[in-house]
């Protein structure tokens, strides 16, 4: 029964992989930052920390076509000032957790380049905080007006969707190519907080991939 049990276990298993995708550094990326478009805060989902041009992800085969993937990002600023007892500390963070599907027109078990569609969803989740033993209770109330407003300079959500193509060269490690819409709405942009903008982008993106095998690999050999 622990056998039967074990190849149901082995035989249930997805198979799962961990890549990293890079996306070169475009005259568009210039364009960006000398027009001044990002946010003044540095850890802006577009500023390049959170989403840098070199980012991983993870993900399990769910079955021979479907795959559900993830990866998050990270970046955080901090401040801190001394000057004699007075101790002011500044931080703004910005966390980007993404959940992406991966559909394979054709198994993905199979020999040869596998051709599949993307489609998922981010939300960049915004942190920031002025504090300090000098604020009055005014300063402090001012400070903390300032922070709801940079949080909402820093929080976005969008998405993107896209097509791609990769094949396994030897033991595992696959190489392939993508190109993906990106769509991301900011919620706030300007002096008016009731203001927002959208970004529409097309991006292509080189991926190396290694992946362990899950349900199809070898079923446990029985005990004598």
């Amino acid at each position: 029964m622990l056998t039967a049990l074990l190849v149901a276990t082995s035989s249930a298993a997805p198979s799962t992989y961990l890549g990293a995708e890079w996306r070169p550094l475009s005259r568009g990326d210039l364009s960006w930052v000398d027009g001044g478009s990002t946010t003044g805060l540095i850890v802006g989902g577009l500023d390049g920390f959170v989403r840098p041009n070199l980012s991983a992800y993870g993900g399990a085969w769910l079955s021979e076509r479907t795959a559900l993937q993830g990866s998050l990002g990270v970046a955080r600023l901090q401040n801190t000032t001394i000057a004699g007892e007075i101790v002011t500390q500044r931080h703004w963070g910005v966390v980007r957790p993404a959940v992406e599907l991966r559909y394979a027109l054709l198994p993905h078990t199979q020999e040869g380049p596998v051709p599949w569609l993307l489609g998922g969803l981010h939300v960049d989740i915004p942190s920031a905080r002025e504090t300090s033993n000098g604020f009055t209770p005014e300063e402090q109330e001012l400070a903390n007006e300032i922070a709801t407003l940079d949080r909402l300079r820093l929080g976005a959500f969008g998405g993107r969707v896209g097509i791609g193509a990769s094949v396994e060269l030897i033991g595992g490690l696959a190489v392939g190519l993508q190109y993906a819409l990106i769509w991301q709405r900011s919620l706030f942009l300007g002096e008016d907080p009731t203001a927002a903008t959208s970004l529409l982008i097309g991006e292509a993106g080189l991926l190396l991939q290694l992946q362990w095998p899950g349900g199809s690999g070898s079923e446990p050999e029985q005990a004598e």
